[in-house]
């Protein structure tokens, strides 16, 4: 299972900086290539917010049509894109997976991008992980939570309950 791979070896996480944001049409092409790499465990998008309303000024709160605000399909899974994004962050098995992630990228995005590995994302349940998923048990100090991907990824400040999507698990690869 994917928690025992996480636990067994230490994941290498990787973070493409594009040189540019990226329209919605590339960055639906950029994760379907990465998804498509064996070894992936999860990935996150981040970059600019792209309001539903306007927030101050004379127009508060009338509706903002932002072009960029669309749907797009990952996998098996559709969500609308609430940001522009500037950067992803991927998490890998191995070495292999990772030169087969900046392949991916090198042959879909059309300008220059940074690839560096490091520490991006949470890899132990972060204070608001408690809050959100709880305890097994009085206990037992392990969160309650069915895939350990989710853990980190949670945003405290997020008002949509559909703030990240689950595309595949690697048993189903």
């Amino acid at each position: 299972m994917v928690q025992d791979k996480i636990a067994k070896n230490k994941p290498i996480q990787i973070r493409i900086f594009p040189a540019r944001l990226l329209q919605p049409e590339t960055v639906e092409k950029t994760l379907n290539e990465i998804d498509h790499v064996k070894g992936v465990i999860r990935m996150l998008i981040n970059g600019k917010s792209l309001p539903k309303k306007v927030m101050c000024g004379p127009g508060t709160g009338t509706d903002v049509n932002h072009p960029e605000r669309k749907i797009i399909h990952v996998g098996d899974c559709a969500f609308e894109l609430h940001i522009m994004v500037g950067e992803i962050l991927v998490e890998v098995d191995d070495e292999r997976a990772m030169d087969s992630v900046k392949k991916a990228c090198e042959r879909v995005l059309p300008f220059s991008f940074e690839f560096k590995q490091g520490n991006y994302m949470k890899r132990k349940p972060t204070l608001t992980d408690y809050g959100k998923y709880g305890f097994k048990s009085k206990t037992d100090e392990r969160i309650n939570v069915e895939d350990e991907r989710l853990l980190g990824l949670i945003d405290p400040n997020a008002k949509a309950e559909d703030t990240f999507c689950m595309i595949s698990t690697e048993q189903e690869k």
